[in-house]
């Protein structure tokens, strides 16, 4: 009769059991059945190795990877409009960083009359100057010319001293010898007055010569002192000419401003201007001109949650959702803001996606799913199977004597409905797999094996 009565209750609590039984049950393949005598029935699991992903899925917005509003630098009145809203343009392609080969294509022209006639003027002043510095060259050339002249005179006297020298020497001694000769009165005194002459005619002439190269000197000291004047008067040339070049430039800069062009290639979405306008600098409107979006590649934006935001790196791939595309996208992280924003505990992340067939828009509504962790051949657990205490982790496995134990355990990342074990089990182990209230530490059971 006592076994009649077990079965009957056996039986109803087994319909009991499947009448109620969750999904969570049904994969953990773990069933607890309260016998008449009260000792729990269970059928343990074992841990389990596979391959483990981890994703995060979040909301995000398709934006253009580049976008430029296209403002004036200086006033003036709009010549002529060249593009208009959803044309393409193309942007300045480049030799190298520094070396332009073609510039970008223009979008409008603007006419600064003004500016016009103040470039003729810098260039009128440029040829000013340039002339002023051949001015300076050509005096350069003549104190040059002058200098060498008095250098021929100085050697031309001193080529004349030794001459004048011998011609005095020579009258000297003529006339101390006539001289005497006049005291014998071997010869008349109008000989002694005609050797006299020439002797002091021959003094006279070496006294021109000795005249002769001081002037010379001078002359040539003159000539020196006026090439040095000469060079400081080419190089203060220069340096004017180099001013009016420098004003020339940066009047033509300024007047380049007046041409608008494409900063890249992309697609222009707004226009605010029309032929005829008067347009105002950058600081003096807030609306720009243009608007230019590149967008044969796109970001999108993502605010990943604290959970997820310490997985996130660069280069974890990612695929993307567009509802109103009905297409998926794979793409990678390209970067994050690597700091958390204080008002939402959130880290900015962006996904660059290739687009050369301009299928995504920017402002379009997407969402995006990150791998942000996968573990090979990992130790998992059902998360049914673990619990905390605190910041700690354990799990409930059945000793040989087939009693509760608790096993304290550290766990890895979670994916899906599994939990990584870093360390605490060597995978031998009998567990607990759900509905771990009904256990305590030490508490008997009766372990059954699955079918």
């Amino acid at each position: 009769m006592r076994t009649i009565h077990m079965l009957a209750l056996l039986t109803a609590t087994t319909i009991l059991t499947g009448c109620g039984s969750t999904e969570e049950d049904e994969t953990s393949a773990t069933t607890a059945i309260e016998t008449a005598q009260g000792v729990m029935r269970v059928t343990p699991i074992k841990p389990a190795r596979k391959t483990l992903v981890r994703f995060t899925e979040q909301p995000g917005q398709i934006e253009a990877f580049e976008e430029t509003p296209i403002h004036a630098k200086l006033a003036g009145f709009v010549k002529k409009v060249h593009v208009d809203i959803g044309d393409k343009v193309t942007g300045p392609s480049r030799v190298s960083t520094d070396q332009l080969e073609q510039p970008g294509q223009i979008l409008a022209e603007l006419e600064l009359p003004e500016l016009d006639a103040e470039l003729k003027q810098k260039q009128a002043l440029v040829a000013q100057a340039a002339a002023e510095v051949t001015q300076s060259e050509a005096g350069i050339k003549v104190a040059k010319s002058a200098r060498t002249s008095a250098e021929a005179l100085i050697a031309e006297a001193r080529a004349s001293v030794e001459r004048a020298d011998a011609m005095y020497e020579r009258w000297k001694s003529e006339f101390e010898r006539v001289r005497e000769l006049v005291a014998k009165q071997a010869v008349t005194q109008k000989v002694a007055d005609e050797t006299e002459q020439q002797f002091k005619a021959a003094d006279a002439a070496r006294r021109e010569i000795a005249a002769k190269i001081k002037s010379a000197q001078a002359k040539l000291s003159e000539a020196s002192a006026n090439i040095e004047k000469a060079d400081a008067d080419l190089v203060a040339a220069q340096s004017k000419h180099k001013v009016a070049e420098a004003d020339e430039q940066k009047t033509r800069a300024l007047l380049s401003y007046a041409t608008l062009r494409a900063p890249f290639d992309g697609v222009i979405t707004e226009r605010h201007l029309d032929t005829g306008h008067l347009v105002q600098s950058s600081g003096a409107s807030g609306k720009p001109l243009f608007v230019v979006v590149r967008a044969d590649t796109v970001r999108i934006f993502l605010d990943v949650p604290e959970t997820d935001a310490g997985f996130i790196a660069v280069d974890s791939p990612a695929k993307i959702k567009v509802p109103s595309l009905s297409k998926l996208f794979e793409g990678k992280v390209a970067r994050t803001a690597w700091t958390l924003q204080t008002s939402s505990r959130t880290l900015r992340t962006e996904i660059d996606i290739p687009n050369p067939d301009g299928h995504l828009r920017p402002g379009m509504y997407a969402t995006a799913e990150i791998e942000v962790a996968r573990r090979l051949d990992a130790l998992s657990l059902p998360k049914s199977a673990v619990f905390k205490k605190g910041p700690d982790s354990f799990c409930k496995s059945i000793s040989s004597e087939n009693t509760i134990k608790e096993l304290p355990i550290k766990t890895g990342i979670v994916a899906g409905t599994d939990v990584e074990i870093v360390s605490g089990l060597t995978g031998e182990e009998s567990l607990i797999g759900a509905n771990l209230a009904a256990y305590k530490e030490g508490q008997a059971v009766e372990v059954i094996v699955a079918k």
